[in-house]
């Protein structure tokens, strides 16, 4: 941007340089006729008719006037078509340098976007190769993460802890359940010996009751 200024800046130095140039010759060329002029009307014969004065002009002078008037006309139409044509020149090459300018302008621009997508890529972590996410979002994100799991494996941690709990407590209350099952059952055992003895040792009585009676039966008979 800088040097499209300077260009224009230099082209328009150059067009107003050979502007004050021109308007130099022109100045100098319009100096000289006025002299020729002076020259010629002070040479000329003069007379009065009444209040008017003339001048009486011989031809060879007025042709040398009129031959340095067209010469200075041609010099000063070469001038400023010099001056038209430098300043197409000047326009010209300043617009190829603004062209120049601009195209480089645009080379920046996209260096630029291309340098800005870079950055961004550089701040950014690239998810599953579909989008890009920024560093700060990607480290909260899996700080969340994270926590979500550490809360989750907690919850559960604590879920066993006490399914264990209650584990431990049906498996105590299994075991008190059969300890006293099988003291039931012992006693039960227990009792059941004791009848059998008892039933046994009745049985041995009857039998000898029943003895004692058969004998004393004989004994009546005989």
């Amino acid at each position: 941007m800088k040097a499209f200024f300077l260009s224009l800046l230099f082209a328009s130095s150059l067009s107003v340089v050979n502007a004050q140039e021109t308007a130099t010759e022109e100045a100098k060329a319009s100096s000289k006729l006025q002299s020729q002029f002076n020259n010629l009307k002070s040479n000329a014969n003069s007379y009065r008719e009444g209040s008017n004065e003339y001048k009486v002009v011989s031809v060879s002078a007025l042709d040398s006037f009129w031959s340095s008037v067209e010469r200075n006309l041609k010099a000063t139409e070469g001038q400023l078509e010099k001056a038209r044509s430098g300043s197409r020149e000047e326009i010209e090459e300043a617009q190829a340098e603004i062209e120049a300018q601009k195209k480089q302008i645009e080379a920046l621009k996209t260096d630029n976007a291309l340098k800005d997508e870079e950055v961004k890529k550089s701040d950014s972590i690239s998810v599953f190769g579909i989008f890009y996410i920024p560093k700060e979002a990607f480290v909260i994100l899996m700080f969340s993460v994270i926590a979500v799991l550490v809360l989750i494996l907690a919850v559960v941690y604590f879920q066993f802890k006490n399914s264990k709990k209650v584990t431990d407590e049906k498996k105590r209350a299994y075991d008190e359940i059969d300890m006293e099952l099988n003291e039931v059952k012992k006693n039960a055992r227990e009792r059941e010996l004791r009848l059998k003895r008892d039933l046994q040792t009745e049985m041995n009585r009857i039998e000898e009751l029943n003895q004692e009676i058969s004998t004393l039966q004989k004994k009546v008979t005989a």
